[in-house]
């Protein structure tokens, strides 16, 4: 069946422009030609609207979705909670969707966002392909907002993850190394951007060496970040420290040093991102540095709540509470090797 992003190919705009021009917006402006283009196109891929799903979305059924890629993953945890309080507040449900899955099975999409079950959709990308699908079909049919990431045409909530990074990178700077490592996150995404970018400005602003055989993809797991993380350690040249841009990497990192029998921190500093509930439990603990991950899922719904009563979508950057450095014991001062 074809849907409303093959409609958007069709007619060369927007799946937004489409939407609005098919489901009779009247505050759409778009020239004569292309709502006349945009419905030729719907009629040459025998595109057919669910109207009993828009009726259903406008009488408004209470339920929220929210699509990540690893319910499992901790820092998706947090996230969760967090929009999980503000939907219920507001009177909402919130359910769970996987991307991979709305992605690749057609009913599931249409089960979660093309049936009218929910009125609006969260989703939190990983930076693949399957992300782009989802949000283009999605948003089409639904009220989308991207959490911690971007999208021009959508709402979105990133948390300053350029600062935290630059933030992380000078808390190493500042116990005297100079030699830095970076474990980047998987994917393309603007949060990933975002903290390359900070681990970079703060070793250039301190005029250190941005040394790019140290830089690898570390992912978000820890058997990523300890493979990633093994190539740099087994290079004669390795960096004293790592920044590590996920909190699962930065445990794969400080693992891939014992494998060698390194010693963390001594022969190697490590510091994650995002203060999960296990980080103080590991041994040594994992210095991270902390960013609100509950109010990102809490300002996530907001955004989307405004979206549903009309709103203009929003690009927001949650600066406060700004992130700050949890100091455990994976990180420590700089001391050269004896001679």
């Amino acid at each position: 069946m074809a849907g409303i992003v093959d409609v958007a190919a069709a007619a060369g705009v927007t799946v937004g422009t489409v939407s609005r021009v098919l489901n009779g917006d009247p505050a759409v402006r778009v020239r004569p030609e292309t709502r006349e283009r945009i419905h030729a196109a719907a009629r040459a891929v025998n595109y057919t609207p669910n109207r009993a799903a828009r009726a259903l979305r406008r009488a408004r059924l209470g339920t929220l979705a929210l699509a990540v890629h690893d319910v499992s993953n901790p820092v998706y945890a947090a996230v969760i909670a967090g929009a999980q309080q503000a939907a219920s507040r507001h009177g909402y449900v919130l359910m769970l969707a996987d991307v991979p899955e709305l992605a690749r099975d057609a009913a599931s999409f249409s089960r979660v966002v093309n049936s009218g079950i929910v009125d609006g959709l969260l989703l939190l990308p990983a930076g693949i392909e399957a992300d782009r699908r989802v949000a283009a079909e999605a948003a089409g049919i639904v009220p989308t907002v991207i959490v911690n990431d971007s999208a021009d045409a959508l709402g979105s909530v990133t948390l300053d993850n350029e600062a935290a990074a630059r933030m992380a990178t000078e808390h190493l700077i500042g116990l005297g190394h100079r030699d830095i490592g970076l474990l980047e996150l998987d994917g393309e995404t603007e949060r990933g951007f975002a903290r390359t970018r900070g681990w970079e400005v703060a070793m250039r602003t301190a005029g250190l060496p941005v040394n790019v055989a140290w830089v690898r993809r570390g992912g978000h797991t820890a058997e990523a970040g300890r493979q990633a993380m093994g190539t740099v350690l087994d290079r004669a040249d390795r960096p004293t420290a790592v920044m590590a841009a996920s909190v699962l990497a930065a445990v794969g990192a400080v693992a891939a040093a014992r494998d060698r029998g390194l010693d963390v921190p001594a022969d190697l500093s490590v510091i994650g991102f995002h203060d999960v509930f296990f980080a103080q439990y590991l041994q040594p603990g994992l210095t991270v540095v902390e960013l609100p991950l509950q109010a990102l899922g809490h300002r996530s719904v907001e955004l989307l709540l405004a979206l549903l009563d009309h709103g203009e979508p929003e690009h927001v950057v949650i600066t406060e509470p700004p992130p700050r450095i949890v100091v455990r014991g994976t990180t420590t001062r700089y001391r050269p090797p004896a001679r």
